[in-house]
């Protein structure tokens, strides 16, 4: 791999990382319907309130799941589930700030 193909895979994720959905953790670079300045993915929330009602371990469940099912490597769960804790939307639950 180039010096270049590498910086720019690099650049892609840095910024998938900075934009993550701060309720489910995906990057919004893959959401066809992300409204541009929204902090949630269209899965999460549909602009005026969030789409189901539920808790820090009902996510880290359902994301395990979308994980486990797309094949995922065990570190990347592991990271998501840890991940999940540290969006603006479950800081609070997990006492975090």
């Amino acid at each position: 791999m180039s010096f270049k193909a590498l910086a720019a895979a690099l650049k892609k994720q840095w910024i998938a990382e900075r934009t993550r959905c701060q309720s489910c953790g995906m990057p919004v670079i893959y959401d066809k319907k992300y409204r541009a300045g929204s902090d949630y993915c269209s899965y999460c929330h549909d602009g005026n309130s969030f789409v189901k009602d539920m808790r820090l371990a009902d996510m880290r469940a359902r994301v395990k799941g979308l994980l486990e099912n797309r094949k995922a490597p065990a570190l990347v769960r592991f990271y998501m589930h840890w991940r999940l804790a540290t969006l603006r939307r479950w800081r609070k639950s997990a006492g975090l700030r």
